[in-house]
């Protein structure tokens, strides 16, 4: 009450800058979000050389928000910073301008803020800065149109990307069978039996622009799924070549996931395609590989293990992978980690009703978490399980025949896998011989 109602920002403002300069690194560490937030209060009568402090500080506590998965808190202190720099941020403070709005895109990502993600993106985007400067934006934007079901879209984006960073880049066209096998075999040369042992103990890679590279290949394997498979065993052995010749990286461990997935499926050899998933399970143990491990428990548990081992014991394992998806903030392989469980759920024979509530649960978490191309395969599950019990449809809801539809015009043909599987099904409980015929 001894300060007046006008001058109580400032002074809070000026408690906040002696703080900064009073405690030690441990101390300010400690009470970082407490210590910006006074500062934040003075943000509008500070100096130039104060703002680009403060930008650098709102830029550590959304950096350690987002660390603790407080992606909303996050948003607001990248807000903050972004508005001290103001205009001239990108020509005056420009490495915290780019971090800003490049860590700003990811926590509207994670939390399902597209629109403002999409102009975080765009802006860092039109500057003229060097290709690997916009990595991480072109990341982002990458996997965002493909939870958006933008997969085409997706596609050319990461392909571009590699084209711009020098790397090699396939068409976007069907691949013959014989570019195939070609490709295999050169994989084969290079891994010369090698075990997962072998493989996990290669050296680390240490060239930054293999890295990116890796990382769009592992969301090209992703997109190409969906559109063109022909083309997943070509971005499957780029990056397994790339592992073998420069060495591992985060994006290793689910390269070599997928290639046990190709083992295990299409080439017919399943306990090849084991070893290769142990492989990535042995690389995950490696320091620093953390962030793919929701990427391998997804392939390995959907794809490798069921070849071999009872299909009842991924479901463990998958929920799992969820709960770590959603600490390291990858939601959108979170979310696929639950549609392979619900599906395993029913193909192991858990009761509908059982089925019922936690697919409807599932769909309330995947609505909540702005999952849509996740959310559209549980629907069908939920679909189906009603069919089975004899539940009618209600007004509003989507039906199988619709779901076909919407796969023809964005060409998902993964999606359109699922509607005829679970058609088949219901055909097939129901004795409806012709039409699952």
């Amino acid at each position: 009450e001894l300060i007046r109602p006008e001058q109580r920002d400032s002074f809070r403002g000026r408690i906040g800058s002696i703080l900064l300069q009073s405690l030690s690194p441990q101390e300010l560490e400690a009470s970082l979000f407490e210590v910006v937030g006074l500062m934040n209060c003075a943000a509008s009568n500070i100096t130039e050389e104060e703002r680009d402090e403060l930008a650098k500080m709102n830029l550590k506590a959304g950096i350690k928000a987002s660390q603790h998965a407080a992606f909303d808190t996050a948003k607001v202190y990248f807000k903050a910073g972004r508005e001290a720099l103001g205009s001239r941020g990108w020509e005056g403070d420009y490495s915290t301008m780019l971090d800003i709005c490049s860590d700003w895109a990811n926590a509207c990502y994670v939390t399902g803020d597209f629109e403002k993600m999409d102009e975080l993106i765009d802006e860092v985007l039109s500057r003229d800065i060097d290709t690997k400067e916009k990595y991480r934006v072109s990341d982002i934007k990458v996997n965002s149109l493909l939870i958006r079901g933008k997969v085409n879209e997706s596609i050319d984006a990461a392909l571009d990307f590699n084209r711009r960073l020098g790397l090699p880049a396939p068409r976007k066209k069907p691949a013959s069978t014989f570019t195939i096998i070609r490709e295999f075999i050169r994989v084969k040369r290079l891994l010369k039996n090698k075990s997962a042992e072998d493989i996990a103990n290669l050296p680390e890679l240490d060239n930054e622009l293999y890295e990116m590279g890796q990382r769009m290949n592992e969301h090209l394997a992703t997109c190409v799924f969906h559109v063109e498979p022909t083309m997943l065993p070509l971005i499957i052995f780029q990056s397994v070549t790339t592992s073998l010749k420069h060495g591992l990286n985060s994006s290793s461990s689910p390269a070599f996931a997928r290639l046990g997935m190709l083992l295990c499926g299409p080439f017919g050899k399943p306990h090849e395609g084991r070893e290769m998933a142990k492989a990535a399970e042995l690389i995950l143990e490696k320091p620093g590989m953390r962030s793919s491990a929701i990427r391998t428990v997804l392939i390995t548990q959907s794809f490798c293990y069921h070849w071999t081992s009872p299909l009842k014991d991924t479901i463990a394992p998958l929920l799992e992978g969820f709960q770590i998806g959603l600490e390291i903030g990858v939601t959108d392989k979170a979310c696929y980690c639950l549609v392979g469980r619900s599906y395993h759920l029913f193909f192991v024979g858990m009761p509908l009703g059982s089925i019922q509530k936690e697919v409807e649960a599932t769909i309330h978490v995947m609505t909540q978490l702005n999952q849509g191309a996740a959310r559209l395969r549980i629907i069908l599950l939920l679909m189906t399980v009603k069919k089975l019990r004899g539940i009618e449809a209600e007004a509003g809801d989507e039906s199988m025949d619709c779901m076909l539809a919407t796969t023809a015009s964005t060409g998902d043909v993964t999606l359109s896998a699922y509607v005829n599987l679970m058609k088949l099904e219901v055909y097939i409980l129901f004795q409806e011989w012709r039409e699952a015929i």
